[in-house]
């Protein structure tokens, strides 16, 4: 509870699989020790305690990420499946952090450690306080927090992070209280400083512009049949996505395609779809679409918004329709997978911006469209982890 003079030393960041993350709070989260603590319900010796916690994900499912809320009184390092993930010597400022997860069973720990004090130790308060919400892939969500399902003893025994360790004969940690309500952390001077969370503006169509192939004349006509388009997009290195939001429409008819998976198609260029698409963490998204003109005017219009584990958990990375897209003519076999080498496509034709005309403000989208088939002439492919 006694804050420092000086920060712990040595409590850095080692890896760059994390990064911080949004939209999680305390709710339901328990302040968590071992048991030992005086019989003034606050006080309790200085020194290090550990806590880890088995998760495995429900039945049918696969963990994506996690988005993980933490603070400890005094200090902590985080450890997920043996990395370590993060360190914090204040417990009045929590921190975020976002993780890709295994497939199957992952181990979060936590190393604790209650300062020495100078003087009377009574009053010395110890305690972790976590939130951990698992995103699978399909699009459901679920939140752990810290309470009586997680094992602590005292001390730091070696190995205690990795997945394989037992800790069969752990103790269940000592729960001592919810949050907010408990005493000494339900003071004034004790609140706790959550980092706000990152406002989510969504993709923005209005912000794209229409493009399409070479062969729009000058009367502003295209000719009839399938166009392939692609767009590939590298993250920074140590950065993950999981999610991409699409919002896209065509002229006039198209079918989307993420990662080679089929997301879903449109036939009414009036009228945007929006589809959210989960997938395991990726540095590299490619996204494909067959484009299709029925005569006159053709044109392609979309924004994506890429949410995960870097992009998603800070600043999200969104792209629109602009030069910087790929055509062909043609609608070459393997187009939409990620492999296909699209190095020798002409780079896109920016025909004008969100609101030109023949379109004029076409309607954005409010809710998610479902995963659909393919339009006539598109390839098949497997589909898409499309969220409804």
């Amino acid at each position: 509870m006694f804050q420092p003079f000086k920060a712990l030393l040595g409590l850095l960041v080692t890896v760059n699989i994390a990064s911080f993350v949004a939209a999680l709070d305390f709710t339901g989260a328990q302040w968590i020790w071992i048991p030992g603590r005086a019989a003034d319900g606050i006080t309790y010796p200085a020194g290090n305690a550990t806590f880890r916690r088995d998760y495995y994900p429900k039945a049918g499912k696969t963990p994506l990420s996690a988005n993980i809320l933490i603070t400890t009184d005094n200090a902590y390092t985080l450890y997920v499946n043996g990395y370590k993930v993060g360190t914090g010597v204040d417990f009045t400022k929590a921190q975020r952090y976002c993780i890709p997860l295994e497939p199957d069973c992952n181990v979060f720990a936590v190393e604790g450690q209650n300062y020495q004090v100078t003087g009377s130790n009574v009053g010395n308060a110890a305690g972790v306080l976590s939130a951990i919400e698992i995103r699978y892939t399909d699009g459901f969500t679920e939140t752990i927090v810290t309470d009586g399902d997680w094992h602590g003893v005292s001390g730091v025994p070696a190995g205690f992070d990795q997945v394989a360790f037992d800790d069969s004969a752990w103790p269940a940690a000592f729960v001592e209280g919810p949050y907010p309500t408990t005493a000494p952390w339900n003071a004034p001077q004790n609140a706790i400083t959550i980092p706000p969370a990152t406002q989510n503006p969504g993709p923005s169509l209005p912000s794209a512009s229409w493009i399409w192939t070479n062969e729009v004349d000058s009367a502003g006509n295209a000719p009839i049949g399938g166009r392939a388009f692609r767009k590939t997009v590298t993250l920074p290195a140590g950065e993950f996505v999981d999610t991409v939001t699409m919002d896209i429409v065509a002229d006039n008819a198209y079918t989307l395609y993420i990662n080679g998976l089929l997301v879903g198609s449109g036939q009414d260029f009036h009228t945007a779809q929006r589809y959210q698409v989960n997938f395991p963490p990726t540095f590299t998204v490619t996204i494909a679409v067959y484009a299709a003109n029925d005569g006159g005017p053709a044109g392609l219009l979309a924004a994506a918004e890429f949410e995960g584990c870097a992009s998603g958990c800070a600043e999200n990375t969104f792209i629109i329709t602009d030069g910087s897209w790929k055509y062909s003519t043609g609608t070459p076999a393997g187009f939409e997978n990620p492999g296909f080498d699209d190095t020798a496509w002409p780079a896109a034709i920016v025909e004008g911006p969100y609101g030109r005309a023949p379109w004029g403000q076409v309607a954005t989208p409010t809710s998610n469209s479902p995963q659909s088939a393919a339009i006539s002439g598109a390839p098949a492919a497997p589909p898409a982890s499309v969220v409804a």
